[in-house]
């Protein structure tokens, strides 16, 4: 008797092992992404959680950043020739993409 119930107690730590180690491996972040100009750089802030990006557009203007950690956000586009546009806030979501205009 006392060697089943340490074996139940055994396989239910198992399991639990199991779901915890499942859970943390989905996603806990979003995506960021949007169209620029070829050239330009996109530099992305987080306001919270200090996530620093910043990426070259190629030459078809999209981008995206994935496993961003959810949170507020600055997102700024930097013209070819230094000209930095305007900051954009936005909202980075658990399992959704935040789309920079």
């Amino acid at each position: 008797m006392f060697r089943s119930a340490i074996r139940s107690r055994a396989a239910v730590l198992v399991l639990g092992l199991a779901v915890t180690g499942a859970a943390t491996a989905q996603s806990s972040g979003g995506n960021i992404s949007g169209d620029a100009l070829a050239g330009e750089t996109v530099v992305v802030n987080g306001v919270d959680n200090g996530f620093h990006r910043e990426l070259k557009v190629k030459e078809d203007g999209k981008f995206s950043i994935r496993r961003v950690p959810t949170g507020e956000y600055t997102v700024i586009k930097i013209a070819a020739d230094g000209t930095i546009g305007p900051a954009q806030s936005l909202v980075v979501r658990v399992g959704s993409t935040a789309r920079v205009m």
